[in-house]
């Protein structure tokens, strides 16, 4: 199994059978410049969009071959197994009736959830869809933009995952200083356990993963960073 990150929310999964995965793709739109380079031109099989903002939804720049899921339910390819679950937008009250589809991802052995920009106050029956996961992949920035240091703090309490890995942050060289966000070293130095990665990418199995949850930092794929520049 391997995941690799692309920066802000996108992360793309490569099962030990082969199908490829992307999830979240960004953008900038007319009024809001946060990326300084377009999102990369890569290969994948599915496109997984949690909800249309435009951090979130390029999906012209995913293969026209790729299939785009943005609605919740069940979905199998191979040896991937997908479900979307329908939830909300965390943030400011205009936010609170904007859906976000958090997905479930199951292949060779792990569960994965990549959260989209979802609130934490789950109802029961997200949590009980959403049941227990291996890897967190979790909103968190020193802005609190989304979620404050709490919230991320209670979802992973409440899911026990054994790994976490945060996104929806600043990152040189990708995102513009007109960003709203800022890096997240507040959060990562209230942890136990960082495990500071020095690649965009890593493989593994279910017998690898850590026994107690440990917090995982990528370094954003090179093909992000060296994507064409787009200016204000």
């Amino acid at each position: 199994m391997r995941l690799t990150y692309f920066g802000h929310c996108a992360f793309r999964w490569e099962t030990p059978g082969g199908v490829t995965a992307v999830a979240d793709p960004y953008r900038n739109q007319a009024d809001r410049y946060w990326f300084t380079r377009m999102f990369p031109d890569i290969r994948c099989d599915l496109g997984l969009i949690t909800h249309a903002h435009f951090d979130h939804d390029a999906v012209e720049r995913l293969p026209e071959t790729a299939s785009i899921l943005r609605t919740p339910g069940e979905f199998a390819t191979g040896d991937l197994q997908i479900r979307g679950v329908q939830d909300l937008h965390s943030g400011a009250s205009r936010l609170r009736d904007f859906p976000n589809v958090m997905f479930r991802l199951d292949a060779g052995g792990v569960s994965f959830l990549h959260i989209g920009d979802n609130r934490v106050e789950w109802p029961v029956d997200v949590a009980f869809a959403v049941g227990n996961v291996d890897m967190l992949l979790v909103t968190v920035d020193d802005s609190n933009h989304l979620l404050t240091y709490e919230q991320v703090d209670s979802l992973v309490q409440r899911l026990q995952p054994k790994v976490v890995i945060p996104m929806h942050y600043a990152i040189p060289g990708l995102t513009a200083s007109e960003c709203e966000l800022l890096p997240p070293d507040g959060w990562i130095a209230r942890q136990t356990t960082v495990r500071r990665l020095e690649t965009d990418r890593v493989e593994f199995s279910s017998g690898l993963l850590p026994a107690q949850t440990e917090v995982w930092m990528f370094q954003p794929a090179s093909e992000s960073l060296n994507a064409p520049e787009i200016g204000p």
